[in-house]
């Protein structure tokens, strides 16, 4: 990424979580970055894109630390268990919305705002790293990982957005168990193996730590 590509992105993260997207406006950043508003439009077509690439920046360094730290401080040496990772990451992506009233303000006024751009379009590809990886029980004639990667996504946000609304008689540790095991259920894991998952990727989260910063970031 360039320079100045990299700089946008870095002052809009910045802005959307302090301001919240709807009172962040592209002639803001443009000013900051001391560029012209056009030259942001030229990477980033428009406000609701360049949030997106924010949240994709951010899904991506959580990927990242989370296989680092998992590797070095918990499996330490034995073979990494993709779908105990990818348990941690949904768990602690969504525990970040739900603790950080800054960063739930962000996804809410984006989704009102343009839905579609809400999710990195991206996002099947973890769908298919789980089919490479574990032969999933996937239909290929009607395009199902693309469906599953839909639903996980549109679910997830329904029930984390729900919870915050105080709809649901549950814990916050309910509510992210319930999300985590959704994305399990989708890819037609068995249900022992979705507890196991589960149960160890609880165990993975108590002896590693995890700290929620400012501007999305989870280290």
């Amino acid at each position: 990424m360039n320079n100045q590509k990299e700089q946008i992105l870095q002052v809009a993260s910045q802005l959307f979580y302090e301001q919240g997207y709807k009172k962040t406006y592209l002639d803001q950043i443009a000013e900051i970055c001391e560029i012209t508003k056009p030259l942001i439009s030229y990477y980033y077509k428009s406000k609701s894109s360049l949030a997106r690439a924010v949240s994709d920046t951010f899904l991506f360094d959580l990927k990242n630390n989370v296989a680092f730290k998992l590797y070095t401080d918990y499996f330490k040496g034995r073979k990494v268990d993709l779908q105990v990772s990818t348990a941690v990451e949904i768990w602690l992506y969504n525990q970040m919305f739900l603790t950080d009233p800054k960063a739930m303000r962000f996804l809410k006024e984006l989704a009102d705002d343009k839905y579609e751009d809400l999710f990195s379009q991206d996002s099947i590809r973890l769908y298919k790293i789980h089919d490479r990886r574990y032969h999933l029980d996937i239909r290929d004639d009607i395009d199902e990982l693309a469906m599953i990667a839909n639903a996980a996504r549109g679910a997830g946000f329904s029930v984390l957005w729900a919870y915050d609304r105080g709809e649901f008689k549950c814990s916050q540790e309910d509510c992210l168990d319930y999300i985590t095991r959704l994305n399990f259920v989708l890819m037609h894991i068995d249900s022992k193996r979705i507890d196991a998952i589960v149960k160890e990727s609880k165990q993975a989260l108590s002896q590693v730590h995890f700290e929620f910063k400012p501007y999305f970031q989870i280290e």
